[in-house]
């Protein structure tokens, strides 16, 4: 593809934004301040002054910080344990890490004009997927670099100017969208061995596609990837690799699916005329199993990409024009609050870290005290509240014994490290978490809470708790892999992690909360089992 194909030539964000995009999931619950946090990247020109990266609060929808980048950075992942961040710096052919505790960052040499990134779910490796349009896609390749080295350990050619790359759920294989031919590669992550080049027919335009986001269903049966320069957006069976299309709107920059992988959002970005600045106002929502439009969101500038908050009750739109990033209600569409963000706004990838875990669980306790109080105005949907607040109460003590200070560790300066436990302690908290589990899940099986609404936020508390004994394990495995432990440790660890995992999907399609109870126990305690292994 020729340089003039993608318009880079000429000044402006227009021009300049057609194969970037950002991703941005953010959280919009009542919490504690810092408890999930936005890293967006600031790209600026091309070519121009250096680039930077916003660091936002998601509680309170404001930056708290600012960390330097190399030019014209687009592509941004947080890896699993929301300890660093990994930015794709295109304009400087460099990617640099951040420090999520420090804010510090390094920069380090990459392939020929990354854009994309993304990082394997066991956190040992990052993907860059390298654009090379200067030489006209001849380099092109994704960059596997070690997180224990932060150096390049191998590159694979993909196709002809790589530039969005995903990680399917279980690590297996990985898919590279290529600007330059139309197709999305399949590679296997141990072997780096390309599998498959799938060729992304367009739909209703005339001449090659050029797919550029990409984003995989969360249980892995689906790659969905939009085009650049067409209305058309694909979905890839992972299993056979065939391919259903539809049409919405003009070209897209991006594309977000929620957690339960029903819908798919879409923006316009409408910037088809190269020479005019991109013209979009709204936001396709789509049947992800069909492909069929569902409704339309407007109210936007040039959105570029969105995402979803874990809970699914909102999603996330960036607008190129204005730097800003629109909050909206994910049930009424609802816009309901405006981010401002830095100039030319550029988080092409998963830019949101997982949650603080004692900030996550500071939120859970919270929550439970509101709760009770609840119960206690004895509503409708509440049979027996006096039993109720009994096991409510169960639940908030063992909140409250995993919020122990003398049972988390402390950071360089001396402060309570957030994310991190005792090693001699720390197994309370994951035992403290069953606890509480199987309080909330009795009063709800002996029949004592049956309001939905109320079981609904009883058991979106339980999912925040669970989430925070995940990382605390995904931390200290991070801390194992930086420091260089055995391979076969980290590989116990992750193995152990992974069970947990499987557990807490399985959870999810239970309503028998006997089921559901058994379960997530089982859950944590696996957790605790892959923590207790990455210390070792």
């Amino acid at each position: 593809m020729k340089m003039e194909s993608i318009a880079l030539e000429t000044a402006g964000k227009s021009q300049i934004t057609l194969w970037g995009c950002i991703l941005l999931l953010v959280c919009l619950s009542s919490v504690s301040p810092g408890q999930h946090y936005a890293y967006v990247t600031n790209a600026g020109d091309f070519g121009g002054e250096v680039g930077d990266l916003s660091i936002i609060d998601l509680a309170t929808h404001t930056v708290i910080a600012t960390a330097p980048l190399g030019d014209y950075p687009q592509g941004v992942a947080v890896n699993p344990a929301g300890t660093a961040v990994y930015v794709a710096n295109t304009g400087s052919s460099e990617f640099t890490v951040i420090d999520t505790a420090t804010h510090t960052s390094t920069t380090l040499p990459a392939g020929p004009l990354p854009a994309g990134v993304a990082i394997h779910p066991n956190g040992r490796y990052i993907y860059l997927a390298n654009i090379d349009f200067f030489g006209e896609g001849v380099n092109s390749t994704v960059s596997v670099i070690d997180r224990a080295s932060n150096t390049i350990v191998a590159d694979i050619a993909c196709g002809n100017q790589s530039i969005g790359v995903e990680v399917h759920p279980d690590g297996t294989m990985a898919y590279v969208s290529n600007i330059g031919d139309g197709t999305l590669a399949v590679f296997d992550t141990e072997t780096h061995e390309v599998l498959d080049r799938i060729v992304l027919d367009p739909v209703d335009t005339e001449g090659p596609s050029s797919p550029v986001p990409v984003v995989v269903h969360p249980q892995g049966t689906y790659v969905y990837v939009a085009d650049r320069r067409g209305p058309t957006v694909w979905a890839v069976n992972t299993a056979t690799h065939e391919v259903m299309a539809g049409a919405f709107g003009h070209s897209h920059v991006g594309i977000g699916i929620n957690p339960e992988g029903t819908i798919l959002y879409v923006p316009d970005f409408d910037d088809v005329d190269p020479n005019s600045p991109p013209q979009g106002t709204t936001v396709a929502v789509v049947n992800a199993h069909t492909l069929e439009l569902i409704t339309t969101i407007d109210g936007f500038n040039a959105p570029l990409d969105v995402s979803m908050h874990p809970d699914g009750k909102h999603l996330y739109v960036a607008n190129m024009v204005d730097d800003t990033v629109s909050v909206i209600d994910a049930e009424s569409y609802a816009h309901v609050a405006t981010i401002p963000v830095g100039s030319n706004p550029h988080a092409y990838g998963e830019c949101v870290g997982p949650g603080v875990p004692r900030l996550l669980k500071t939120d859970a306790a919270a929550r439970l005290e509101a709760a009770k109080a609840t119960i206690a105005a004895d509503p409708e949907g509440v049979v027996s509240p006096q039993y109720a607040i009994q096991h409510i109460d169960t639940a908030i003590d063992a909140a409250n014994l995993s919020l122990q200070e003398d049972l988390w560790s402390a950071s360089a300066g001396g402060d309570l490290d957030p994310r991190r436990l005792q090693a001699s302690k720390g197994s309370a908290v994951f035992e403290a978490e069953q606890t509480m589990v199987q309080a909330i899940l009795d009063a709800i099986r002996r029949g004592w809470v049956t309001s939905v609404e109320l079981r609904s936020e009883l058991l979106a508390i339980i999912d925040e708790a669970v989430r925070a004994d995940r990382v605390l394990a995904a931390v200290v495995i991070d801390d194992a892999i930086v420091g260089g432990a055995a391979p076969e440790l980290i590989e116990q660890a992750q193995a152990l992690l992974e069970n947990g995992d499987a557990s807490v999907k399985e959870a999810k399609i239970w309503d028998q909360t006997d089921q559901k109870a058994s379960l997530l126990t089982n859950a944590i305690t696996e957790y605790q089992l892959a923590w207790q292994a990455a210390l070792q």
